[in-house]
């Protein structure tokens, strides 16, 4: 025997429509969908019943006798249904299992639409009909009424009308309730008279709060996945050519909350003010922003929705609500707590929970901690405001902000980062407030830095100053504020800000002298950094020195030595080890007394020892904190001298695994540039061109500060490009380097020269173009650095290509440099084989480049 043919309920409605003598636009308009879904909807039913035109399906729709699928009451929504497909389909399952279901969710967030979706997809399942009450106008004690208007219920003369109510109601029928959270004891009464009437009976309801009557089951409504789509299709109804990035278009619907309502309100006003400056309102004032609507009065703006449920709350839940909208973010118990002195803890859990329930706060249960929707928050705040608490509530707020910036302080050495992230919005709102709480600024500082927030954390240690109870705590705040800007910029904002320290520190001769004595250090120890274009005249360092002298300071000592040689950057090897021996117990202080011994040694041509100096350093400071800007620059310029003079003895494989080192070491984590200038300079000299030059790019997008140490990676980029044959690269590096530099070319600079000429003179033997016009270059007298051996040594190469008269001094030169560089010693026995032509000179040369890991050149003849 056949079986009966299955018909949807939405081909189900077609047909009835069919019945109705309707056009296919006619049945579009009723049932809200397109004509072309009609025309699929009828194509479907004429091969399911096998009837031949639209005159045999008419005859063959259900009569009236047949209620089953019938909807009263139900809104006819204005607009599509967007967005929710996956939440409808679990209601309607919800429906069918369980007696009450409620759809739970904030005012806006498309409750009522949802519910009116899914009566209809699950009308079919009820034959006794569904019926549609919106609540909005009843009262307290008027439910029933209302229920009964809906159902078009006339009782009998002396029938109880809750009689006539559960009569209307017999068999598997289904009854939605919309809006119930003003009025929920009362339709929980109403739900469990019903029920208990009529085990078959299904119950739907939405509401901004549980009703709480045995067997609910409840829907959580969320933000609405298709946010972005709702809003294109709101915003095209007002403006046919609005278009926006998707990108830009995601963000705004984020901090919409994904809310229908407020989708729908912006979407309203975008024709007017395009997506920038409603982005910009929303984020100063939405409650006044989002107030365009002109569906009904609590829908007509969020302020409206917002205030309807305001309305509804008790004393006690309108105080915590206010009390707990001082919270930027997410807010644990204990903070809730804290500004609830005159509640108990349980008190407050128990608000907490019945504002959840009133969807005006939101659990994250997960995490232990609740949130406020900005809007929700914001009127709240106005509540607060308007109070004759706010100030008391203000003063708690900053109080708590304290003790939680304190806690966090103490814990930089373990797992702190998720908490400081949870409450750094609140510690940052009490720190802006302007009051002189000196110990929460600082501790603010210290925890931005190091959470990684350069920028941030030199600002909070410049407003501590301000605060700061002496001349020797606001002296201490501006040099850490100094050391944030060093790494953030160049060295000469830092030695601004030493003297700055100096001058607030004019009543405490120790602390000025400390920050006089920093300055000269910094002056001399950087010149290349930031003191490019500015260098501080030799008098004005020698003034700031016999000042500082006149107090007792270790500092001094280290001063000297900075000081002590015939030029800039020269040091005394004498004074060196003074200042070394008087800054034997502060770390800090002995980092810098070790690198004015490393640049003695470096000048006298004794790179190698240069080198055991650094890796001392190195291991001094890597063992300091890290959450001290203070370190982080010794941490910085520790690694740079420690790779610096592994290059200049040709350690390259040092260097490789020293700049690997930096690049990862947690001090430098948040200063790209500094971390990855070394790692680009030893991946070119070992031949790794590709790394070398992703690095670089990298390197450069990091937006540079002029600093001549920086333009080294950027010539070992040039290298790369050239040895790779992209002499185009090559040359937009070299102008990369001058520019970051300060100076025309790079042979302008006294830093960057002896780099430069060897890039120049490598490419030009590698190439075997326009090598006579590169060995004057590279055989220069240069002033002292890391790069002179290498520019001597293939000029040593160059001069025996080109026959040179003059090709064995730069031999001799090469040897010389070759006593502390193993990189110059293999080219100067490559140079040997290449004037002898002998081919165990050449093995011998590629052994040497291949034990020091320079691939590139143990591969080139």
């Amino acid at each position: 025997m056949p079986t009966a043919p299955t018909i949807s309920p939405r081909e189900r409605e077609v047909l009835l429509a069919l019945a109705d003598r309707l056009t296919n636009a006619e049945i579009a308009e009723r049932l809200y969908v397109s004509v072309r879904t009609v025309e699929s909807h009828v194509s479907a039913l004429l091969r399911k019943l096998d009837a031949r035109d639209r005159r045999e399906l008419a005859a063959r729709a259900p009569g009236p006798a047949t209620p089953a699928g019938l909807v009263t009451g139900t809104p006819r929504p204005p607009t599509s249904f967007v967005g929710r497909a996956a939440e409808c389909d679990a209601l309607v399952r919800l429906v069918a299992e369980s007696r009450v279901t409620t759809v739970l969710g904030p005012g806006g967030m498309g409750k009522t639409r949802l519910a009116v979706a899914a009566t209809e997809a699950a009308a079919s399942q009820f034959p006794d009909g569904a019926t549609f009450v919106n609540l909005v106008p009843s009262r307290p004690g008027s439910v029933l009424e209302s229920v009964a208007a809906g159902l078009g219920v006339l009782p009998h003369p002396q029938q109880p009308l809750p009689d006539a109510v559960a009569a209307q109601l017999a068999g598997r029928a289904l009854l939605v309730l919309d809006n119930c959270e003003h009025v929920a004891d009362d339709v929980a009464d109403v739900i469990t008279a019903l029920t208990s009437a009529n085990p078959a009976l299904r119950v739907l309801t939405t509401s901004r709060e549980r009703l709480g009557v045995p067997g609910e089951t409840v829907l959580q409504l969320g933000p609405l996945p298709a946010a972005a789509e709702l809003f294109a299709e709101r915003a095209r109804a007002v403006d046919p050519a609005f278009d926006a990035d998707p990108a830009q278009l995601a963000a705004l619907c984020r901090e919409l909350g994904g809310s229908p309502l407020n989708i729908e309100l912006a979407a309203a006003r975008v024709a007017s003010l395009g997506i920038e400056a409603l982005r910009a309102g929303l984020a100063d004032d939405p409650l006044r922003v989002l107030a365009t609507g002109r569906g009904p009065d609590r829908h007509r703006s969020l302020r409206s929705v917002i205030e309807w449920s305001h309305r509804l709350l008790d004393a006690e839940e309108r105080t915590v609500l206010a009390r707990v909208s001082r919270f930027r973010n997410r807010f644990a118990l204990a903070d809730a707590a804290a500004l609830a002195p005159d509640l108990s803890l349980g008190a407050v859990s128990d608000v907490l929970g019945r504002l959840v329930d009133k969807s005006l706060v939101t659990a994250h249960r997960e995490e232990g901690v609740w949130t406020l929707f900005d809007g929700v928050a914001r009127f709240a705040r106005e509540q607060l405001a308007a109070s004759g608490e706010a100030v008391e509530v203000g003063v708690r707020h900053r109080e708590w902000a304290a003790r939680r910036a304190r806690e966090l302080t103490g814990r930089l050495g373990g797992d702190w980062r998720d908490e400081f992230d949870r409450v750094a919005d609140d510690l940052r709102a009490c720190v802006a407030e302007g009051e002189p709480a000196h110990d929460l600024t600082a501790d603010l500082a210290r925890l931005a830095y190091a959470r990684g927030f350069l920028a941030e954390a030199v600002a909070h240690w410049r407003t501590a100053a301000d605060r700061a109870p002496s001349a020797a705590v606001a002296a201490a705040d501006l040099a850490r504020a100094g050391s944030g800007v060093h790494l953030l910029t160049h060295a000469r904002d830092h030695f601004d800000l030493l003297l700055v320290a100096a001058g607030r520190a004019t009543g405490d001769p120790a602390t000025r002298a400390s920050c006089l004595a920093a300055a000269v250090v910094l002056a001399e120890r950087f010149r290349g950094s930031g003191f490019i274009t500015d260098p501080v005249p030799d008098a004005e360092l020698d003034r700031l020195l016999a000042e500082a002298a006149e107090a007792p300071a270790a500092g001094v000592a280290v001063a000297r030595a900075w000081r002590s040689g015939s030029g800039p950057q020269s040091v005394d090897p004498e004074a060196a080890e003074r200042a070394v021996a008087a800054a034997s117990g502060d770390p800090l202080l002995l980092s810098a007394a070790l690198d004015a011994r490393c640049t003695a040694q470096a000048l006298a041509g004794r790179p190698d020892q240069a080198y055991r100096t650094t890796e001392e350093r190195l291991a001094l400071v890597t063992t300091l904190d890290r959450t001290d800007p203070h370190a982080a620059v010794e941490v910085l310029d520790a690694f740079r001298a420690a790779i610096t003079y592994a290059v200049a003895t040709g350690a390259l494989s040092d260097a490789l695994a020293l700049s690997r080192r930096a690049a990862g070491d947690p001090a430098l984590a948040g200063h790209p540039y500094w971390g990855t200038s070394g790692l680009v300079t030893t991946l070119a000299l070992t031949g790794r061109f590709a790394e070398a030059l992703e690095a670089a790019d990298e390197l450069w997008r990091a937006s540079l500060p002029r600093n001549a140490t920086l333009g080294v990676p950027l010539l070992a980029a040039a290298l790369a490009a050239g040895l790779s044959g992209d002499e185009p690269s090559m040359a937009a590096w070299r102008a990369r380097a001058a520019a970051v530099a300060g100076v025309p070319t790079p042979a302008g600079s006294a830093n960057l020269a002896p780099l430069d000429a060897f890039v120049r003179a490598r490419v030009a033997l590698h190439t075997g173009t326009g090598l006579a016009e590169r060995l004057p270059e590279a055989g220069a007298r240069f002033t002292p650095g890391r790069f002179n051996g290498y520019a001597a040594g293939v000029a040593a190469e160059l001069a025996v290509v080109l026959d040179a008269p003059d090709a064995e001094e730069y031999l001799s030169r090469a040897e010389h440099h070759a006593t502390h560089n193993t990189w110059t010693a293999a080219a100067v026995t490559r140079a040997l084989a290449r004037r002898n032509g002998d081919a165990e000179l050449f093995a011998a040369a590629a052994k040497q480049f291949g034990e020091l890991g320079a691939v590139f050149e143990a591969e080139a003849e």
